[in-house]
């Protein structure tokens, strides 16, 4: 898409409610989902706070709607409430001209320190720990469990045995789970700022390029990581190797997590590496589309690795083109 021909669109009430509900199909959807921000935050920056707000709501107020009368459950409904949450706080973020990567860190943070605290206050109230919340949530969901276990034993997978020992086994099972929500929950809530962030602005970029804006998908790409976290994520490959070692199993779990979480935003800075070394071969297009797809699901650890050593080596220096003189 080049900027030169593109053109502001129309704001009519059709594209807003489209963008509505393209918002909450992405959210029912299971792979789709971790775009579900970005109708929202463009419908608010395109058409203003009212309307984009108002129409967010709806989305809320239909989500909830579904999710009591199909599914049963307040599941959708509260997975739309943080992608309502997602898409205005992008959009506030473009509208004030914060910096993107600044501002996103501080808003992803601050999201999950609210969400745990409250989190934490609900368990709290009723008296529960969360080993027992979790304890309780698959005894309620007792048939989807025997369902999943049919479907496993059917699969024939290598690892289908010990799925189904950790499936019989709930206790072990919500011990998993407490050992991998801090670092996936984290995970998850920065995958989606960013990716959503990157569309909002790439598309702020092509759909308003007539107007002043400091701010482009390219501060995402140019992304570094301070070079003090690197003593962070040693300890956390200390805590990873010995921590049993050290005199607790607990430290094992801590540094994981902390590679985990660290790990995400070198992932982060290797992508725009990636990005510059395809820009230098000149490789675009659907082609280019496929190479990054794949990449990203088969070699996102590579990527991660590759944002980590850019902190020494500076990869982007090699991707200049020399000119060569008559």
């Amino acid at each position: 898409m080049n900027s030169e021909v593109m053109q502001t669109p129309q704001l009519s009430l059709g594209r807003l409610f489209l963008l509505g509900a393209s918002s909450l199909v992405l959210c029912i959807s299971f792979i789709m989902s971790i775009f579900a921000p970005f109708p929202l935050a463009l419908a608010v920056i395109m058409y203003g706070r009212t309307k984009g707000y108002l129409i967010g709501l709806s989305g809320l107020i239909t989500s909830f709607i579904l999710a009591n009368l199909i599914y049963g459950d307040l599941t959708l409904f509260g997975f739309y409430f943080c992608v309502l949450i997602f898409g205005f706080g992008i959009a506030e973020i473009v509208i004030r001209g914060f910096t993107p990567v600044k501002a996103m860190v501080v808003f992803g943070i601050s999201f999950i320190l609210i969400l745990s605290g409250s989190l934490a206050g609900v368990l709290k109230s009723l008296n529960l720990s969360p080993k027992n919340f979790i304890l309780q949530q698959l005894q309620l969901s007792a048939d989807k469990i025997a369902e999943q276990k049919k479907i496993v034993e059917m699969s024939g997978d290598q690892n289908s045995l010990e799925v189904l020992q950790l499936l019989d086994r709930p206790d072990l099972l919500a011990d998993q789970l407490l050992e991998l929500f801090p670092s996936y929950f984290f995970m998850g809530v920065f995958i989606m700022l960013w990716f959503n962030m990157f569309l909002v602005l790439k598309s702020r970029r092509l759909l308003f390029s007539g107007q002043d804006y400091p701010f482009s998908e390219k501060d995402l790409l140019n992304f570094k990581v301070p070079f003090g976290f690197v003593a962070i994520l040693v300890i956390g490959l200390v805590f990873a190797v010995w921590g049993e070692e050290l005199g607790s199993v607990f430290y094992e779990k801590i540094g994981f997590t902390l590679i985990r979480c660290l790990g995400l935003f070198y992932f982060f800075q290797g992508f725009g590496v990636f990005s510059d070394l395809l820009n230098f071969v000149g490789i675009a297009g659907f082609f280019r589309s496929l190479i990054v797809m794949v990449t990203i699901f088969m070699a996102s650890y590579l990527i991660a690795a590759a944002g980590l050593f850019d902190n020494w080596f500076d990869f982007r220096k090699y991707f200049v083109k020399r000119t060569t003189k008559d």
